[in-house]
């Protein structure tokens, strides 16, 4: 499993927003995992990110007449038939990065199989 980590916010790639992380939230009820990324302040706008997100959560911008997503953590919407993310208002008190998928090695195939 990757390493946790508090108190420090993603490295961004030029108008895109972090990698998709793993972050855990504190919420009234506990805790919780989720996948998440994070976008700086006016680091990238809803057409280069190219998602589904509603204009009540964008900040528009006359000067480039531009919809901003603003700054802040993303819970990434991926099971829906949009890919879209939704505003985590909950406390971020760590994050991780995800894990490479799960692939056989030969050698378990074998064993497994005979």
């Amino acid at each position: 499993m990757g390493q946790w980590h508090s108190h420090t916010i993603p490295k961004c790639r030029d108008r895109d927003c972090s990698d998709e992380l793993l972050v855990t939230v504190k919420t009234d009820y506990g805790k919780r995992v989720v996948k998440a990324v994070y976008f700086p302040h006016h680091h990238c706008t809803i057409e280069e990110v190219g998602c589904n997100m509603p204009t009540y959560m964008l900040e528009y911008s006359e000067k480039d007449n531009s919809w901003w997503i603003p700054e802040g953590w993303y819970e990434v919407n991926d099971y829906f038939g949009d890919y879209c993310y939704s505003t985590i208002t909950d406390e971020i008190i760590a994050w991780s990065k995800l894990q490479k998928p799960y692939e056989p090695r030969i050698k378990q195939m074998e064993e497994y199989y005979g």
